[in-house]
């Protein structure tokens, strides 16, 4: 496949610098980026990227406790704040 593609001045230095440094040349560059891309982007599940999100965010914890903690966590909750 043939690809045509306009870069501006900014670009086209960047692509300059890899095809120099990486000694690849420009077909080489841009399926290397398409591989990149793909696998940062396109294999990750909408859940896999709630979890790593959440996982940044430190949202996610751990606790051990009563498997039927979502029917009975009142009885674990401290309500002295309440008082």
């Amino acid at each position: 496949m043939q690809i045509t593609a306009e870069l501006d001045s900014q670009h086209l230095d960047k692509l300059h610098t890899l095809e120099k440094n990486l000694k690849k040349n420009t077909s080489e560059l841009i399926t290397f980026a398409i591989d990149e891309v793909f696998t940062k982007n396109a294999v990750n599940t909408e859940g896999q990227n709630a979890y790593q999100l959440m996982t940044q965010s430190g949202f996610i914890g751990c606790v051990e406790n009563d498997v039927n903690l979502s029917a009975n966590y009142k009885d674990y909750l401290d309500w002295n704040h309440n008082e």
